[in-house]
């Protein structure tokens, strides 16, 4: 009898090993032949992505920095608009929270120990932007490089929430000027 029950018990647990194998068989072939859309995940991300604080940029999953880097191949117009909104949200958040920009990246001094091909955002802006030389990388981005950007890129503000952010950095900015932050 206890053969019998042990017999039984293995057959079970060779079903279920079976089933959740057919399962996650299933499940692979699935999201295998599901082609993500990176242009809607970017957007979206883009869209409702709300900055806070100075390392902003390193919360930015993997999955959506792949999908930025995707979304150059596959719409360069889109890239330009989603990487310039980001960036532009990130520098009005640290204007506003802090008035002033933040150090988004250190370089190395020597251009070997920088990897250009890393999956990161700030990747994103130097393969849009190609502000990186890359014989002669400079010693820090701030946040406030996205200025040069918008001023060099006026067609951009064409897009309603670039354009939105970019009158908060404006705002905020000529309040800095002022000293309206600081007690007299």
């Amino acid at each position: 009898m206890p053969i019998l029950f042990l017999l039984f018990n293995c057959n079970l647990k060779q079903q279920r090993t079976e089933k959740k194998l057919n399962s996650e068989s299933e499940l692979k072939t699935w999201s295998e032949s599901e082609t993500p859309n990176y242009k809607e995940d970017v957007s979206e991300f883009a869209m409702n992505f709300l900055p806070k604080g100075a390392t902003s940029l390193d919360s930015i999953p993997g999955n959506i920095i792949k999908g930025f880097r995707e979304l150059r191949t596959i719409d360069k117009s889109a890239h330009k608009k989603y990487v310039t909104l980001v960036f532009t949200k990130l520098y009005a958040e640290h204007l506003l929270c802090c008035h002033q920009s933040y150090v988004i990246e250190h370089f190395p001094k020597d251009k070997s120990e920088y990897d250009f091909h890393k999956l990161t955002m700030v990747n994103e802006f130097a393969f849009m932007s190609n502000y990186l030389d890359n014989e002669k990388l400079p010693e820090i981005w701030t946040s406030g490089i996205i200025e040069k950007w918008l001023a060099e890129n006026p067609e951009l503000l064409e897009f309603e929430p670039i354009k939105k952010y970019n009158q908060s950095i404006k705002t905020i900015s000529e309040k800095i000027k002022n000293g309206d932050y600081w007690d007299n």
